[in-house]
């Protein structure tokens, strides 16, 4: 049963003075050391801190600022009190303050704390004493905060410096919902573990519905506290997670808003959410994992197992740890992500699809080779179904028989509402249970970055609300054509969706799980606030993006509502055209158009082209082998820094092969660096078996003398066939990198020039 703390015992405020302030000789000044609030329990102890040069102390949930008992500790002859605006009072140890009294009443508390002692100089300390408003608080305590604490699980890149500690989790009127040990404490996330405010995963001692659903299957042990930092709002996530719980997603992600405090310090606004895992109440399916270690109980360290790859009869490469024993039952249950190369691969065990989907095994996170090989061609035979209009080209199965429509139509709604520019790109998951052949897509996952966010703020490509967007990924087009998916999302949206957010979200209709935006920047309107003393500067943007958000949502709820309803099973119209971050008028427009038609260049994802991004050596690499045909290529170790699961890897082995490429002294290809001006027009040089040329329409050029000594000769030859062109200031700029602009520029000339000329 839960209790109530006494705010005397549990959540009282303490001024501590450093004992050298009374005993102090008259020549050293005393000075205040700390302000806290503290318990009986030392896992509720919030410190004093300083933020940009000035003192705060923020109050937890269950601390009025009308009732703060204030504790501290003062030598003999030591008089104390405290000011506020309107008045000041003596300050005796166990006094309680009524702060609104002192200051009047508002969101902060300045106050002024003096300690006086005959014969000497007052001491004062100005602080700031800010409350995080009507919401539960969770106080984190390290058990070694000097050596394992918050600083040192955040100095981990890779998020492997794992603490233990306690927990004491307040409701807004003080229950207490959880007080007891963490068995881990570390870093969680990927691009958001590089922000200042870190997200975080804790494991707690014993399981516990921290959200207080009720439901006993909320019961869990690991759980996942969302920075929001990408979004000043700190709305993005909450709405969709719970809109997915209203839309009967299963599993949706069930969530509250907390306040954070992280070894005696405020940490700020969080959303505590539920973990994407194999779990009862989370994704309800058989263990494999579990299974997998009981059939490996020898085995001390799975991750010091070695890795091996394999390819299935359908065509998808797979890595999985060599020498485990597979489990009696290999067909579930898997919780899958589609992920990005650079993630997936610094993963333990994950495949790559023939058309080059990464996508990672997050459980069992150690396969056996049998266990990758039936996932891999599983997952296989689906991705050669939804790209084939719904019918497996081989065995004739349907879409039905490998996914939940409705599930897919459900996710895809979700990132198409959101413009969730990480839509089928990563955190996109799948998971499928052991009974059944039939996958189902979700839960939904990470949308910070999203109704109209990106990866900026409201700017374009995800600004516009008028334009189809997770529609343009090949995944999210292939399902497209299929006749049921499209069915399944008109009657989803229009039946579902669309009320939802027209009249609950954004109107005053009650829902048991979406709460309408108004309420939603209530309840965390002051804890907004609070955090944004801590990460903004005092600049509190939260109600104003929280209208832009509301805005955003009205448009493109409109406008989906309108387009979906024209969607149905008998017809597919061609709603693509074209990137939506290349526009007519643009420079590059038509030479960006002409490499996309004739099959040379292909988007980042989304439809965006990203054209003054800079061109890396894997994508130059691949155009040249996409414009001599793509043939099927042995890999071959050509490149230490080249993998025969990269994406780019039959590109780079067939360009070495054909000489168009050497690579560096250290036998790297490096794949990832950008392009320059020279060094791709050497490729293209050799790749014509290099011709000769003079080198006047070179010298021509102002900076024709800083061109490297290896690329003279392919640059003579560019200048003199105007493959390469000049700046208006007659230079012709070798360092330079090539956009991607640029690139679609010169392959289309070259395209045009060398390639079509020749088959013609």
């Amino acid at each position: 049963m839960k209790k109530l703390l006494s705010l005397t015992l549990a959540l009282a405020l303490i001024i501590t003075l450093t004992s050298a302030v009374f005993a102090a000789p008259k020549d050293e000044a005393p000075q205040w050391k700390t302000v806290y609030t503290q318990s009986s329990a030392e896992n509720s102890r919030v410190a004093m801190q300083t933020v940009n040069g000035s003192n705060y102390l923020f109050l937890p949930a269950g601390v009025s600022p009308e009732d703060v008992p204030l504790f501290f500790e003062a030598g003999d002859g030591v008089l104390c009190s405290v000011r506020g605006a309107l008045c000041a009072s003596a300050l005796t140890s166990g006094d309680r303050v009524d702060l609104v009294s002192l200051c009047g009443a508002g969101d902060e508390y300045p106050i002024t704390l003096t300690a006086v002692k005959t014969g000497e100089a007052p001491v004062e300390l100005k602080l700031t004493v800010v409350p995080t408003g009507n919401i539960a608080s969770m106080l984190l305590v390290s058990d070694d905060p000097v050596n394992n604490g918050r600083e040192w699980v955040e100095a981990s890149p890779d998020k492997s410096n794992k603490a233990t500690g306690a927990l004491l989790m307040v409701g807004a009127d003080g229950t207490v919902i959880y007080d007891n040990k963490l068995t881990q404490i570390k870093g969680r996330g990927n691009s958001t573990w590089l922000q200042d405010k870190k997200p975080y995963q804790i494991k707690l001692d014993k399981k516990t519905d921290l959200l207080e659903t009720g439901n006993d299957e909320n019961r869990a042990k690991t759980w996942v506290l969302l920075a929001n930092a990408s979004d000043d709002s700190l709305l993005r996530n909450t709405i969709v997670y719970d809109l997915s719980v209203a839309m009967q997603m299963q599993p949706g992600i069930e969530c509250r808003p907390v306040n954070l405090f992280y070894d005696g310090e405020y940490r700020g606004s969080y959303l505590l959410c539920e973990k994407v895992e194999i779990n009862p109440g989370r994704v309800d399916i058989a263990d494999l994992e579990e299974e997998t270690e009981k059939a490996n109980e020898a085995v001390e360290d799975f991750d010091a197992l070695s890795v091996k790859t394999g390819v299935t009869s359908n065509g998808a490469t797979y890595v999985y740890c060599e020498g485990l024993t597979s489990p009696e039952g290999i067909t579930g249950g898997y919780l899958l992500e589609m992920d990005t190369a650079a993630r997936a691969t610094a993963e333990k065990c994950y495949f790559i699809t023939s058309r080059d989907q990464y996508v990672v095994v997050k459980s069992p996170e150690y396969c056996s080779k049998e266990e990758m090989d039936y996932i891999a061609s599983h997952y296989q035979n689906f991705e050669d179904t939804i790209y084939n209009q719904g019918v497996n080209p081989k065995n004739g199965k349907t879409v039905s028989d490998y996914v939940d429509v409705d599930s897919a139509a459900a996710c895809y709604i979700i990132n198409e509402l959101t413009k969730n520019p990480d839509g089928y790109r990563t955190s996109a998951y799948l998971y499928k249970s052991a009974d059944s052949d039939v996958m189902t897509m979700g839960p939904i996952w990470d949308y910070d970055l999203s109704f109209g966010r990106g990866w900026g703020t409201f700017v374009e490509p995800c600004a516009n609300p008028k334009e189809y967007f997770t529609l343009r990924t090949s995944f999210a087009s292939a399902l497209y054509g299929i006749p049921s998916f499209r069915q399944a999302v008109h009657d989803i949206y229009l039946d579902t969706v669309a009320p939802l957010v027209a009249d609950t979200l954004l109107g005053t209709k009650e829902n048991a799980a979406l709460q309408s935006m108004n309420s939603y920047r209530q309840e965390i309107g002051v804890s907004a606030r609070a955090n944004a003393i801590v990460w903004y500067g005092g600049n509190d943007a939260s109600a104003q993006r929280a209208e832009e958000v509301s805005a955003y949502i009205a448009t493109r709820n409109a406008w989906l509502t309108a387009e979906f309803s024209k969607w149905n099973a008998e017809t597919a119209d061609d709603l693509l055209s074209g990137f939506i971050d290349v526009c007519e008028g643009d420079w590059f427009y038509a030479d960006v158009t002409k490499a996309a038609q004739y099959g040379l260049v292909n988007g980042m994802n989304n439809g965006i082209f990203s054209p003054n991004g800079n061109t890396t050596r894997a994508q130059a690499a691949k155009v040249l082998f996409e414009m001599a045909g793509g043939e099927k290529v042995v890999y071959a170790d050509v490149f230490k820094d080249v993998k025969n699961t990269d994406w780019f890897a039959p590109a780079v082995v067939w360009a070495q092969k054909n000489n168009v490429v050497n690579g560096y002294e250290d036998h790297t290809f490096r794949p990832e660096n950008s392009i320059t001006r020279q060094d791709l027009t050497l490729v293209l040089y050799r790749y014509l078996g290099c011709p000769k040329a003079d080198g006047k329409a070179l010298s021509a050029f102002s900076d024709a003398g800083s061109v490297a000594a290896y690329a003279a000769e392919a640059m003579q030859w560019a200048a003199e066939t105007k493959l390469l062109g000049g700046y208006e200031d007659n230079t012709i700029r070798p360092y330079n990198n090539i956009t991607r602009a640029e690139l679609a520029t010169i392959i289309v000339r070259f395209y045009e020039q060398y390639v079509l000329k020749t088959n013609e």
